[in-house]
């Protein structure tokens, strides 16, 4: 490897940490091979791990019980292992809740994202899913699902958020491609956003198709193949339920309407001004407070301090 290739790469590496840092959240080695973050745009192909020991042995990087963190943030591992500990009973809750959704033909792909994807949440927080529907059938589904939480006291309220369902994103099967709701001028965390999806329900390569619409993502995470290999067992989808489909779809447009005329003062002012709120045939999207502007702002605040150029 050439002096050159190197400094990309170690470059690479701190951008990863750089991002990671930002969630209190520190790496091993396989995680850092795999999350390193193209910020010079000539990191290309695959690394192997012993290619990288010389590289994070020095400082900003330092390391503790097998993780890697940026100096002065040991504190983040003890952060990481506590947290690790709470995620496996929100993914149960997660597997329950997917083996009943299963149950609707038009559900195609049920997987855990943000903050539990990596096992990083908090007590206190909530289970956000992302759900892949059948095309024409995303406004009845979410009506469904979403009824069916609220009635069992599973939604979150502004009281309470502790182990209750986020219905905030559903996609349609036949347009997977998200990239056009990047932010404009960067956003580094929607490479990361797609890539640790943690499937709990996947009628049948969804999850693969899925990445492969979303190939893009490599140029920014260029150690990304497909899917986290720590993806959950998925259920088979059942058989006797496809007579189902018809009748959702049928009911689309009385599921859209009546959930428009309900949505909170907040959604309606911001639906389809950005990509905060998205609603139409192919998605649906409700992150009113989206962070990812915060997230990125952190992130080129943290690269700076690293010398690199974000």
């Amino acid at each position: 490897m050439s002096v050159a290739e190197k400094t990309d790469l170690r470059s690479s590496l701190l951008a990863a940490l750089a991002f990671f840092d930002i969630f209190n959240y520190p790496l091993t080695l396989a995680e850092i091979r795999r999350w390193r973050f193209n910020i010079s745009g000539h990191d290309r192909g695959a690394v192997e791990a012993g290619a990288l020991a010389d590289l994070l042995s020095a400082p900003p990087i330092a390391s503790a019980q097998g993780y890697y963190f940026l100096q002065g943030r040991q504190e983040v591992v003890a952060m990481r292992q506590r947290r690790y500990r709470l995620a496996e009973d929100k993914f149960r809750k997660a597997r329950r809740l997917a083996r009943l959704a299963r149950l609707l033909p038009s559900v195609r792909l049920i997987a855990v994202c943000n903050s539990l994807a990596l096992s990083n949440a908090d007590a206190g927080s909530d289970i956000d899913l992302f759900i892949v529907c059948r095309p024409g059938t995303l406004w009845v589904t979410r009506l469904i699902i979403a009824g069916a939480l609220h009635l069992l006291g599973l939604r979150p309220t502004g009281e309470r958020h502790e182990d209750t369902f986020c219905l905030s994103f559903f996609l349609a099967e036949n347009d997977l491609d998200i990239s056009r709701l990047a932010l404009p001028g960067g956003d580094v965390y929607l490479p990361y956003w797609i890539a640790s999806l943690v499937s709990v329900y996947d009628a049948g390569g969804v999850l693969d198709s899925f990445f492969a619409a979303n190939d893009w993502i490599k140029r920014h995470l260029p150690g990304v193949y497909g899917p986290e290999s720590g993806s959950r067992r998925s259920l088979p989808p059942p058989r006797w339920n496809s007579w189902l489909l018809p009748l959702l779809r049928s009911g689309e447009r009385a599921a859209c309407r009546f959930q428009e005329r309900r949505f909170p003062r907040d959604i309606a002012a911001l639906a389809n001004r950005d990509s905060r709120v998205v609603t139409s045939a192919a998605i649906l999207k409700f992150h009113v407070n989206d962070r990812r502007a915060v997230f990125q702002k952190s992130f080129e605040e943290r690269c700076r301090t690293l010398g690199l150029n974000a």
